[in-house]
């Protein structure tokens, strides 16, 4: 599971470079740190030496996902510089094997946009208690109330989805509250 990081190691490149911008450091270092540990974990044929390993990226964003999938997978092809894979870069991301969790400013429309290029099965929520954009108690109904969740999909996209990245049934302990 990889979880970004601002300030801290490991640095996105240019950080020096920001002037001691917060809005710049914050805004590059998120996205720039899951496309890192993607194209690493990816490229290094990780994926293939432990096929039941399943990889998860935190506070990232995913509007950035499909532009990286298509990114890598002609990468890996135009540059090489990768281990022997036996699929495409972009076919880890929608092995059932990769999640990346959804940030609610992104909005609906870029989360159907997401589900539209790389499938049903890649997003999952993540609350981000207890920073604010959590929107703590809320959090989990705010995401429920887009529209374009079929009824009867609720449990599946995206709230449900940390099941097979946990390995665990939420709905026991859901059911217990």
């Amino acid at each position: 599971m990889h979880h970004s990081l601002t300030w801290n190691p490991p640095y996105f490149p240019g950080y020096q470079d920001l002037w001691d911008n917060i809005f710049l450091g914050r805004l590059a270092s998120h996205p720039w740190g899951g496309m890192r540990f993607m194209a690493a974990f990816i490229g290094a044929g990780i994926m293939d030496r432990y096929p039941s390993l399943r990889m998860g990226i935190l506070e990232c964003g995913m509007g950035w996902l499909p532009f990286w999938a298509k990114r890598m997978d002609e990468q890996a092809i135009y540059v090489g510089g990768v281990a022997p894979l036996k699929h495409a870069p972009s076919e880890y991301m929608t092995s059932g094997r990769f999640f990346c969790s959804i940030e609610h400013h992104e909005g609906e429309d870029m989360f159907n946009y997401v589900t539209s290029v790389l499938g049903d099965d890649v997003l999952m929520y993540a609350s981000d208690y207890p920073h604010s954009e959590c929107q703590f108690p809320n959090s989990v109904d705010n995401i429920l109330k887009w529209s374009s969740l079929e009824a009867g999909h609720e449990a599946q996209a995206p709230v449900g989805q940390c099941e097979p990245v946990l390995q665990t049934d939420v709905s026991s302990s859901t059911a217990a509250r």
